[in-house]
């Protein structure tokens, strides 16, 4: 069983960031998990799917802690499961827009609305099954935890509240002892990070500098332009290794490489790509328990093609995000947690990543076979619900990308919050394009 500081009762400080979201510090964060089935859907199957998971640990809801101080809670949320089953079929070339429209479904942690099911078959004989669900309640490990003890049929839900008022009150009061010892810790290592710092010339990095982009005249209802496209797993690790490198480098590679070609960064400018990292153990049921790695690419490794050197910077960032401590960090996460919304909507806010290249990686057999067949393939994504052109510029601009490897088939599925530089799917789909031919890959568009 989790220790009590990992069973999913304490919002995180990713799950406190994207709750607030939620709460109107900006556009919610979703993610969005597709299956790729080669037949017509199983209704009775996904809707015991979907009652498996309102009994797990992704159906969750938001309590406020009652005492200053202390880290929010999770309680089980009481909602009946969501499964919206489509009758009629839509044809094979518009499941992309009819991913689109499921990613706009509103959810609410608030009020345990928090995951739903849809599925629909298409005019081909095969068929979509679509998991949206808020990024606070989950990131990868815990989807295909519960997921997949969902179709098992054994569903694991958080612990309850305890009851009794005092005894609440008691365990909030111990947890914000904790935030503030937390602060303290990150106090005493920061004063140790200076002082190393200030004893040692450092190095620079590279410099990384968007272009100064016209913006550009956007209706209203603009929404980053997104794709999903569908790569041959044995000719992609093929590719990876004649490049001298893996499919992860080559991922990252590709990613940089679009950005460049995007025109979202300077012509001499590197690329730093971020690289989520899960750090979630054995039995731990909290939502979110992924940490970011930076690799920096230099213009001349992107040229080059040489994924040892990608390879390298990718180990790097891995290294660096290992030792770093509580004092590498400017501002102490524990105290940004403890302050009330007020407060943090004044606060800068860090700008995106100019790229984020999330590898999920091979997925679990179980996972694959959820929703009935197993999928010919699965794709993943984030995205920020109702997110217009101006907020993403105020966000910094970048490009997103997901891969999950189902086996024979692995999905690349890319998102461009970049409005003046990728205002279009098909400014998108051929950079997409363009960046596959180079390497000798040939794409299947959804």
């Amino acid at each position: 069983m989790p220790s009590a500081a990992r069973d999913g009762r304490r919002l995180e400080f990713a799950d406190d960031l994207f709750v607030r979201l939620h709460r109107g510090l900006g556009s919610p964060v979703v993610n969005q998990w597709t299956w790729r089935l080669e037949e017509p859907y199983d209704a009775a199957h996904v809707r015991r799917v979907a009652e498996g998971m309102a009994r797990g640990a992704l159906s969750r809801q938001w309590r406020r802690g009652l005492v200053p101080g202390a880290r929010d809670r999770w309680t089980a949320s009481d909602v009946d499961s969501v499964a919206d089953l489509h009758t009629t079929p839509i044809p094979a070339d518009e499941v992309e827009a009819w991913l689109r429209d499921r990613a706009e479904q509103p959810l609410d942690p608030a009020r345990g609305r928090t995951c739903r099911l849809s599925a629909v078959d298409l005019d081909d004989g095969t068929s979509v099954v679509s998991l949206l669900l808020c990024h606070a309640v989950g990131d990868g490990g815990a989807v295909f935890d519960t997921v997949m003890r969902a179709a098992a049929g054994t569903p694991y839900r958080i612990p309850p509240v305890p009851s009794g008022l005092g005894r609440r009150i008691g365990e909030d009061l111990v947890d914000a002892g904790q935030q503030v010892a937390a602060v303290a810790e990150w106090g005493r290592a920061r004063l140790t990070w200076l002082a190393r710092r200030d004893g040692a010339t450092a190095a620079t990095a590279p410099a990384v500098e968007r272009r100064s982009a016209r913006p550009l005249d956007l209706p209203l209802d603009w929404r980053p332009p997104r794709l999903v496209a569908e790569l041959d797993s044995a000719r992609l690790a093929e590719v990876a290794a004649a490049a001298g490198g893996s499919v992860n480098g080559l991922f990252a590679a590709m990613l940089a490489r679009i950005v460049v070609a995007s025109g979202l960064l300077t012509d001499a400018s590197a690329v730093r790509v971020a690289l989520p990292v899960s750090v979630r153990e054995e039995g731990e049921i909290a939502a979110n328990r992924t940490r970011i790695a930076v690799a920096t690419f230099t213009p001349d490794m992107l040229a080059s093609r040489d994924l040892s050197v990608v390879k390298a910077a990718c180990k790097q960032a891995f290294s660096d995000l290992a030792s770093a401590g509580p004092g590498d960090v400017p501002v102490p996460l524990a105290l940004v947690q403890m302050l009330p919304d007020a407060v943090v909507r004044r606060l800068p806010q860090p700008p995106q990543a100019v790229a984020l290249a999330s590898n999920l990686g091979r997925v679990p057999d179980a996972f694959a076979a959820a929703m009935g067949p197993r999928a010919r393939a699965v794709s993943a994504m984030a995205h920020y619900q109702g997110a217009n052109a101006q907020e993403n510029r105020q966000l910094g601009s970048g490009i997103g990308a997901w891969l999950t490897d189902a086996g024979t088939r692995t999905t690349l599925q890319v998102g461009a919050m970049a409005p003046d530089v990728v205002p279009t799917r098909e400014r998108l789909r051929r950079l997409v394009a363009d960046e596959c031919a180079t390497w000798g890959l040939t794409p299947q568009w959804w």
